[in-house]
């Protein structure tokens, strides 16, 4: 079952998309809260679509996909958009990709684009925000600044899986971190296997090292 928690709390999403790697977890975590009924609206960059160009079929394929379950899509430099104003609702931002570059903007205030004035306003109203880092490996740099954002009242999730979960797939690879990214926002899901469950039932499917050494006859 996949559900919200706290639907009073959370309507209305803003998921911005950054440069870095990882467009796939963007699509999948706006096919996910739309089948929940949120409303999403997404932030776009322009580099973001150069990398979808070598990650997700092509900028196009990705930008319609996206719009399959976005109601207002922005590009970055739309400093007029409504997600621009503290005034305008918003209830939680996830930023998926995020990369740091980005996260250094908020960090230090430099509002010079929608997704980093979006994600300010977000925090001056109190509510969630999520940023997705994909960056590795991290150096000195990367984990100051991740350490503020940290401060500041932002969720790190990094685009990382748990091999407890037997990923058999790409989808389960993508699935798991959009699974952590639910649970900071509070909307129960089961897009990934937990460790209690794992315990429960090792044998549900194959592990890790049986994929990789112990490959399974034709």
């Amino acid at each position: 079952m996949i559900g919200p928690r706290r639907t009073e709390r959370l309507q209305r999403i803003v998921v911005s998309v950054t440069g870095a790697s990882g467009c796939v977890l963007t699509l999948r975590l706006c096919e996910v809260l739309s089948s929940l009924g949120l409303e999403i609206e997404a932030v776009v960059s322009r580099r973001a679509l150069t990398v979808a160009d070598y990650e997700c079929v092509s900028r196009s394929w990705f930008l319609s996909k996206l719009r399959t379950w976005v109601r207002n899509l922005y590009s970055d430099d739309e400093l007029d958009a409504p997600p621009a104003s503290s005034s305008y609702r918003v209830d939680g931002c996830v930023i998926v990709p995020a990369s740091i570059n980005t996260l250094a903007k908020i960090v230090s205030g430099i509002e010079d684009n929608l997704i980093v004035r979006t994600a300010l306003n977000v925090l001056r109203m109190q509510r969630p925000l999520v940023a997705v880092i994909r960056e590795s490996p991290l150096g000195v740099v990367e984990l100051r600044t991740l350490y503020m954002a940290a401060k500041m009242g932002i969720s790190i999730v990094p685009a990382v899986v748990g091999f407890y979960a037997h990923p058999q797939t790409i989808r389960d690879v993508v699935d798991f971190i959009v699974g952590k990214v639910l649970d900071v926002l509070g909307i129960e899901n089961e897009l990934y296997a937990r460790w209690h469950e794992i315990r429960l039932n090792k044998s549900r499917s194959r592990d890790p090292c049986q994929i990789l050494y112990e490959p399974e006859s034709p």
